[in-house]
């Protein structure tokens, strides 16, 4: 049954691997697996996190 739809699997992975998306995985799996990968878009999903002692010192030298 599955041949019916595919007819050429070799061929149909080959066109999977070439798309942008898979590329993309591909590499990532590859630099994860190095131990090379960097979480650049976590920074720009989640804010730092609030440093409340700059905001206490900030407060504290402007009442100075």
């Amino acid at each position: 049954m599955p041949n019916a739809v595919i007819e050429d699997w070799d061929q149909f992975r080959a066109f999977l691997a070439a798309q942008p998306l898979c590329k993309w995985s591909a590499q990532k799996q590859r630099e994860i697996a190095a131990g090379t990968h960097r979480d650049r878009g976590r920074s720009s999903i989640h804010p730092p996190p609030k440093n409340d002692n700059a905001d206490l010192a900030a407060a504290l030298s402007s009442m100075a």
